[in-house]
């Protein structure tokens, strides 16, 4: 199913790049401040991430409901 498919990479990528953010974080707190920048990066792109995946929920639930709404 190419729609599931797509969820499911999705997911898988926004739990890499939520990974990603974890291991930037501590990689500051263990070296200092000099990972600093690619740590606030990565956190962001993790954030950017999360935000777009809801969005993406809500809208499949959106068309979810307008769908059982529907006469037949």
């Amino acid at each position: 199913n190419g729609f599931s498919d797509l969820l499911t990479g999705m997911v898988a990528e926004v739990d890499n790049q939520q990974k990603a953010a974890d291991t930037a974080i501590q990689e500051v707190h263990a070296g200092g401040a000099k990972n600093l920048p690619e740590a606030m990066i990565a956190m962001e792109q993790a954030d950017i991430s999360i935000r777009f995946m809801v969005q993406v929920r809500n809208k499949a639930m959106e068309a979810y409901q307008e769908i059982m709404r529907m006469q037949v």
